[in-house]
């Protein structure tokens, strides 16, 4: 069984723990404030449908076989369920004890399951829990709480745990280098959200993390980098509707059949 922390931690698995531990508090009340967001769930569901089309279908008549990494409270894997059928295989990851309870509380299922992990862990949690590689895996609102300096390592690991044909749909906000959406997402966050935290006691503190956290993420280009140096190609952009255009994005990748030598 995978344990939340390691025995002896360093700077960058410390920030790790601190900020899951801002998402357990933050966990009674994260699916009423995404209620509040508009498109938030529509999003999800888009991005999802989007991945599953473009699956290799199974001859063998198997189920597909997903990750869904950042699974937070289970808003994307049920995204993921709804797109893919009841019979997918879905392994929801997340590093939020208190995200996690809240998704295992919902009905889900048999073939979804949830283990409680870092992103960093993934080739571990693979190992472990999957016994194959995937067929796809979609991580929403997962890199930018990821540290910058690990974030190539996390990439790779979404890479090398699709198997050869497979997709990886990645969404987020990215408003690096772009002035008007930087201008939004900064009055949508203190005029809108923070307000609305404080109402439903959502845990304010997780949400000015996130105002800061989304200014801070990577650019679109840098991931866009990210993924070609992983070896993903194939490399799809599409932005978010009304006050998410610009401002939210989803991107799909394929593991090519036969990588580099």
């Amino acid at each position: 069984m995978l344990r939340k922390r390691p025995a002896v931690v360093g700077p960058v698995e410390t920030r790790g723990a601190q900020l899951s531990d801002e998402f357990d508090r933050a966990a009674d009340r994260y699916d009423l404030l995404t209620r509040l967001n508009p498109g938030y769930h529509q999003a999800l569901s888009t991005a999802a449908r989007a991945l599953v089309s473009l699956l290799p279908r199974r001859s063998d008549d198997e189920p597909f076989v997903l990750w869904d990494l950042g699974c937070g409270s289970g808003l994307s894997t049920r995204a993921l369920v709804d797109a893919a059928g009841d019979r997918t295989r879905v392994v929801g990851l997340d590093a939020s004890a208190g995200m996690l309870s809240r998704a295992r509380a919902k009905t889900w299922p048999d073939g979804v399951r949830f283990v409680q992990a870092f992103a960093q862990s993934l080739p571990e949690v693979a190992r472990d829990h999957v016994g194959r590689d995937a067929d796809g895996a979609f991580a929403a609102y997962l890199l930018r709480n990821v540290p910058e300096e690990q974030r190539d390592d996390v990439v790779t690991a979404i890479h090398d745990q699709v198997q050869p044909g497979g997709w990886v749909a990645l969404q987020d906000y990215h408003v690096k280098h772009d002035r008007v959406a930087s201008a939004v997402w900064t009055v949508v966050c203190w005029g809108v959200v923070m307000p609305l935290s404080f109402l439903v006691r959502g845990n304010p503190a997780i949400y000015r993390y996130l105002w800061r956290s989304v200014v801070d993420n990577d650019s679109t280009a840098q991931l866009q980098a990210r993924l070609e140096r992983a070896g993903l190609t194939d490399i799809r952009w599409h932005t978010g509707t009304g006050w998410q255009r610009g401002i939210l994005h989803t991107v799909l990748a394929r593991r090519p059949e036969k990588d580099p030598a």
